[in-house]
């Protein structure tokens, strides 16, 4: 194999373990920038922490704080 190969192996190894692609930035000490290149272009589906996931909360309304005198 060439060097190439070996290491987008050992990226997907490391990949297999991560939950997220910041998780994969940590481990592999690289920027977010690059994590989720890789991400893209090894095609590890890993989900972006900073996507929401899960359905939308609704607005609560909020009391107004009473003056006091």
């Amino acid at each position: 194999m060439s060097e190439i190969e070996d290491r987008a192996a050992r990226i997907r190894a490391i990949a297999e373990t991560c939950l997220t692609v910041n998780e994969l930035a940590k481990r592999l000490g690289w920027n977010m920038e690059t994590a989720r290149h890789a991400n893209q272009v090894l095609s590890l589906n890993l989900p972006d922490a900073r996507l929401q996931t899960g359905p939308r909360t609704e607005a609560k309304a909020v009391p107004k704080p009473v003056k006091r005198k």
